[in-house]
C-alpha cells in the first residue's frame, strides 16, 4: 500500500498537544537466524561478520507482507501474525535462548484527514522502519535511542512495519504527534487491515485486457495486465476452459495473437530479421508452424474464414512535415492524422502474393468477411460541408475472386457498421436512429434524434428490405453477434448498466439474459460450443471473467484476478434513488455510502452527472471512482438527466438543442429532493462535479443556483461557440447536440446558455481543471471562465495539468490530479483547508 509521502528525518523528539500512542502491535512469527559459514574470518575490508551485518542481510520483502491478526501470510505459509506481547506501550520480543531471530512488527494507521506531524520512536536496538512499504528510517545500533520521522499523511489507511534482529526483550514504542488542526478527527492506530478504496487500487493491480474463446469453446486466450507505479507488464496464457489448466504461454513480444477460424489454433506476428514472421500454434498437437517468413508489409491482419488469405492495412502519409505556412484543406485538416490514409491489402497463402484491394482519396476500412470467404464488406467516409451532418459514407461489397465491387450505399448521411448473417444472405447493421430514415426512429415529439443511441437493423441483400429490430428497445446497442443457433447476442447500455440480451429470430423478441455483472466490458461467443465467456465489473468490485452456458443461460465465475488485491478493501452500500421530475420524466439515480456509514451522523454530499449523450455507468474504476470519494467520508449522488442513451430514443433525443435548458433544472430539483429525503446529508456542505460536457454542466449550474457549496469542472466548456469552432470535434459533435443550430441563428443557445456570458451570476467557489494539450475541449475554455470570474471578484481556482489532453492518463499526474480534487472538496465540504494549502501554497506574485 503506497501513499504519496514527503518524509524528512530529524534526531530530536518534539512533544505535541495532539499525540496518539500505538498501544497494540502485530508480530510475525520469529524467523531463526544463523551466522554464515566462515563468519569468524575477516573479509577484504578486514571486517568480521557482526550482528550489524546479520541485521542488514536478513530480510523479507516488506511489500509482500499483509499483516492481519491470527492469519498466515499468504506468500510465506509458515509465518503467522499474532498480537505482539506488550509491556504498557512497548513491544516485547520473545526470548530465544541467546539466538538471533528476524522479527517484523506491524500496525496500521487510520487517517481521517490530511495530516502533518511526526512519529516518535523509542528504539531498544536495531530497526528498519517502513511506512507504506517504503523504508524511511534505519537504526543499526544495539542500545536504546529516540528517533523521529516527520511526514505528511494523506487521508486513508497507512501501514507501519518495523524490522529488527534480536535475541528477545524490548523492541520499540511509538507515538504520532499531529501538528495539523484536527477538524476531521484524530489519527487512530489499529490492527485491522480493512480499508476503503484509494487511487492506487485503481491504477495498480491486475487488469483483464483480453478473454477470448477458441472456435470450439474448449480453450481461452486470457491476457492480464499487471500495473505497478505506472509500469505495465502483460502476461498471456492459453487455458483449457473446463479446468483452467494453462496449456500454453505467450511471450510479450508476440503481436496480435488471435484464434485461427474454425480451429483450435493460435496465430500471431513476431518481429524477425528485417520484418515480421507469421506463426500458428496448434493447441491439440502442440505443433508450431511458420506460414510467412520475415514479411515487410503485414503489421496487422484478419483471417479469411476459409483460411485462404489474410487482409491487412497499409497506410500512406500525406502530411507536410516541415511546413512554415500551410493552407488547411477542410476543418479536419488541423488534426494530426487527417492526412493519413489507410487501404486494404490481401495476402494469398496459395501464391504468396500481396495485392492492394482499395485505392482512392479516402481511407477504407474493413467491416466484415463472409463466412465462405468469397466476399468482404468495406466502407469509406469523407467530410461534406454542404449537407448535414457533414460527413458521408459509402459501403461496398467486393467479390474476392474477381475483386469486382458492388456499391451497397453511396454517400449515405448516417454512418453504419455491418456484419454478415451466418448464411451470408443478410447483414446485421448497427447505426443511429436515422440510419434508414424514419424506419428506425422512435423519438416521440422530439424533432431530431440522438445519433449516439445505437440501433440494430436486419438488411436483406437480395431485396434490400430493412427491419429495425431495436426500434422499441430502450437500451442502446454496444455490440452484437449473430450466431448460427438462431439468436443475435447483444450487449447494450441499459440505463446505467451494460447488460446482455438475446434476440430470437423466430419470435423477433429481445430477451434479457440474467447474469452476474453490472457492466459487461467484453464478450466472446464461439461459433461452436455451448458456452460464451464475458468480462464484467460491478459497482463495488473490479472486473471478473465469467462463463455462460448458451443452452440454459446459466453463468458462473471463471476467474477473479483481483481477489487478493481486494481481500481487505471494504465498500459501503450503493442504493438506487430515482426522482419523478415531471410527468413522463423519471431521473434515474444512485448514491454511495461510506463503509462505516452511520445514519445518525451528517455527511457532506458530492453530486456527479454528465448531462451529455451517455449515462454515468456503474463502472468500478474510471476517472471518477465514486467508491473512492465515499471512502473519504462523502455521500455521492449520481444522477442521469435527460438526453442520455440507455433510456429509450425519446429520452436521448432531448439532448438535441438543450445545452442545460432541461438538464440544469432536473439536477437542481433532484438534488434538493435528495437532500430533503435523506436526513444524513448536510445541506450546507454540498459539492458538484463533472467533466467535459459535465464540466460545462458544472459551470452552467453555478450560473443558475447557489445550492452548491463548491464546484469542480474538469475540461469544461464555458463558451459553446468557442468549443463548436475550436475543438477538434466541436462542430461534428454539435450535429448531435445542436443540430441545425449555429452561432449566427441561435443566440439563445450559443450565448445565453454559455456559462461565460453568465459569469456575473456565479456565487459558488469553483475549481477549474484543464489539460494544457486538450484538443477536444481547448484549454482556453477554462481560461476564459477563470478570467471572467477573477475580474468579477468571484472565488475561482484554475489548475493546469501539464501536457495532458482531454483526460489525465499519466500515472503520477493522475495521482496529483486525484489529490487536488479531494483536497478541494476537503477545504469546502469538511472545513479542512490544510491539504489544499499544502499542495498549492500561496505565492505573493
Amino acid at each position: 500500500m503506497k501513499k504519496h509521502l514527503l518524509v524528512s528525518l530529524c534526531i530530536a523528539i518534539g512533544l505535541s498537544l495532539n499525540a496518539q500512542t500505538a498501544k497494540e502491535w502485530l508480530a510475525l512469527s520469529p524467523v531463526p537466524l544463523s551466522l554464515p559459514a566462515l563468519s569468524h574470518q575477516k573479509d577484504v575490508d578486514n571486517k568480521t561478520f557482526t550482528e550489524k551485518e546479520l541485521f542488514e542481510y536478513s530480510l523479507l520483502n516488506v511489500n509482500d507482507l499483509v499483516p492481519d491478526a491470527a492469519k498466515t501470510e499468504r506468500n510465506f505459509h509458515q509465518l503467522r501474525w499474532e498480537k505482539a506481547k506488550m509491556e504498557q506501550d512497548t513491544v516485547i520480543a520473545p526470548t530465544t535462548d541467546g539466538k538471533f531471530t528476524l522479527n517484523y512488527y506491524a500496525v496500521y494507521l487510520d487517517i481521517p484527514q490530511w495530516m502533518e506531524g511526526s512519529f516518535q520512536f523509542r528504539l531498544f536496538g536495531n530497526a528498519e522502519i517502513y511506512l507504506d512499504g517504503q523504508k524511511k528510517l534505519t537504526y543499526t545500533e544495539n542500545q536504546p535511542a529516540n528517533r523521529s520521522l516527520s511526514c505528511e499523511l494523506l487521508p486513508g489507511k497507512h501501514s507501519l512495519i518495523i524490522k529488527t534482529v534480536t535475541k528477545g526483550g524490548k523492541v520499540l514504542a511509538c507515538r504520532f504527534d499531529n501538528q495539523t488542526k484536527s477538524e476531521g478527527g484524530s489519527l487512530a492506530f489499529t490492527l485491522s487491515p480493512k480499508r476503503g478504496k484509494n487511487i492506487y487500487d485503481i491504477l495498480n493491480g491486475n487488469h483483464i485486457s483480453k478473454a477470448e474463446l477458441s472456435p470450439s469453446g474448449k480453450y481461452a486466450i486470457v491476457s492480464i495486465r499487471e500495473s505497478l507505479d505506472g509500469k505495465n507488464k502483460e502476461r498471456t496464457h492459453i487455458y483449457r476452459v473446463k479446468d483452467k489448466e494453462i496449456v500454453y504461454s505467450l511471450s510479450a513480444d508476440l503481436l496480435h495473437p488471435q484464434w485461427v477460424p474454425q480451429q483450435d489454433k493460435l496465430s500471431w506476428l513476431q518481429a524477425e530479421g528485417k520484418g515480421k514472421s507469421f506463426y500458428t500454434y496448434d493447441i491439440e498437437t502442440q505443433q508450431l508452424q511458420c506460414l510467412i517468413k520475415e514479411d515487410l508489409f503485414i503489421n496487422n491482419y484478419n483471417w479469411s474464414p476459409d483460411l485462404s488469405y489474410l487482409l491487412y492495412y497499409t497506410t500512406e502519409n500525406y502530411t507536410e512535415e516541415n511546413w512554415q505556412l500551410r493552407k488547411l484543406n477542410g476543418i479536419e485538416d488541423r488534426q494530426p492524422y487527417f492526412r493519413y490514409r489507410t487501404y486494404l491489402c490481401k495476402y494469398d497463402f496459395a501464391t504468396g502474393l500481396h495485392a492492394r484491394l482499395t485505392w482512392g482519396n479516402a481511407s477504407t476500412y474493413l467491416l466484415d468477411i463472409s463466412h465462405d470467404g468469397q466476399q468482404i464488406l468495406f466502407a469509406a467516409s469523407h467530410p461534406d460541408y454542404t449537407e448535414f451532418p457533414y460527413s458521408k459514407q459509402s459501403v461496398y461489397l467486393m467479390n474476392m475472386q474477381t475483386q469486382q465491387v458492388d456499391t451497397l450505399w453511396k454517400d449515405r448521411l448516417y454512418a453504419i457498421s455491418c456484419t454478415f448473417s451466418p448464411d451470408d444472405k443478410q447483414l446485421l447493421i448497427s447505426g443511429g436512429p436515422s440510419a434508414f430514415g424514419e424506419r428506425g426512429k422512435n423519438i416521440g415529439k422530439n424533432p431530431i434524434a440522438n445519433e449516439f443511441d445505437m440501433q440494430l437493423y436486419l438488411y436483406d441483400l437480395a431485396t434490400a428490405a430493412v427491419n429495425p429490430i431495436t426500434k422499441n428497445f430502450n437500451p442502446s446497442v454496444n455490440d452484437a453477434f449473430w450466431r448460427a443457433d438462431g439468436y443475435i447476442y447483444i450487449t447494450a447500455t441499459d440505463a446505467d448498466y451494460v447488460h446482455l440480451f438475446r434476440y430470437d429470430l423466430k419470435t423477433q423478441a429481445i430477451q434479457p439474459v440474467e447474469c452476474p455483472g453490472d457492466i459487461i466490458l467484453s464478450s466472446s461467443i464461439p461459433e461452436k460450443g455451448e458456452e460464451m465467456m464475458y468480462v464484467a465489473s460491478d459497482v463495488s468490485y473490479p472486473a471478473r471473467i465469467y462463463t455462460l452456458r448458451l443452452t440454459d443461460l446459466q453463468a458462473q465465475l471463471w476467474d477473479n484476478p483481483s481477489a487478493q488485491e481486494y481481500e481487505n478493501i471494504v465498500f459501503g452500500e450503493v442504493k438506487d434513488w430515482d426522482f419523478p421530475y415531471k410527468k413522463g420524466t423519471l431521473i434515474d439515480g444512485r448514491y454511495y455510502l461510506p463503509a462505516d456509514f452511520d445514519p445518525a451522523k451528517k455527511y457532506p454530499l458530492i453530486v456527479y452527472y454528465y448531462g451529455g449523450t451517455t449515462p454515468v455507468e456503474r463502472s468500478f474504476g474510471g476517472r471518477y471512482p465514486f467508491n473512492l470519494f465515499a471512502a473519504n467520508g462523502y455521500i455521492v449522488y449520481v444522477l442521469q438527466p435527460s438526453g442520455a442513451i440507455g433510456y429509450g430514443q425519446e429520452f436521448s433525443a432531448r439532448h438535441q438543442n438543450n445545452w442545460g435548458k432541461i438538464t440544469a433544472d432536473e439536477i437542481i430539483t433532484a438534488t434538493k429532493a435528495f437532500i430533503k429525503s435523506h436526513s444524513f446529508v448536510d445541506a450546507t456542505k454540498v459539492g458538484c462535479m463533472g467533466a467535459s460536457y459535465g464540466g460545462f454542466t458544472t459551470m452552467y449550474l453555478t450560473t443558475r443556483t447557489d445550492l452548491f457549496t463548491c464546484a469542480i469542472a474538469h475540461a469544461g466548456i464555458s463558451s459553446i461557440t468557442g468549443y463548436w469552432g475550436d475543438g477538434y470535434w466541436g462542430y461534428s459533435y454539435s450535429t448531435c447536440a445542436t443540430a441545425h443550430s449555429f452561432p449566427w441563428n441561435r443566440k439563445d443557445i450559443y450565448v445565453d446558455q454559455s456559462p461565460l456570458f453568465n459569469a456575473d451570476k456565479v456565487n459558488t467557489p469553483i475549481l477549474l481543471i484543464h489539460g494544457t494539450k486538450d484538443v477536444n475541449v481547448p484549454t482556453a475554455q477554462s481560461i476564459q471562465f477563470y478570467t471572467a470570474l477573477k475580474l468579477l471578484g468571484k472565488e475561482a481556482e484554475l489548475v493546469f495539468v501539464k501536457d495532458s489532453d482531454h483526460t489525465v492518463t499519466d500515472y503520477h499526474l493522475r495521482i496529483l490530479w486525484n489529490n487536488t480534487i479531494l483536497a478541494y472538496f476537503a477545504k469546502y465540504l469538511k472545513d479542512q483547508p490544510a491539504w489544499w494549502e499544502n499542495i498549492y501554497k500561496e505565492k505573493n506574485l
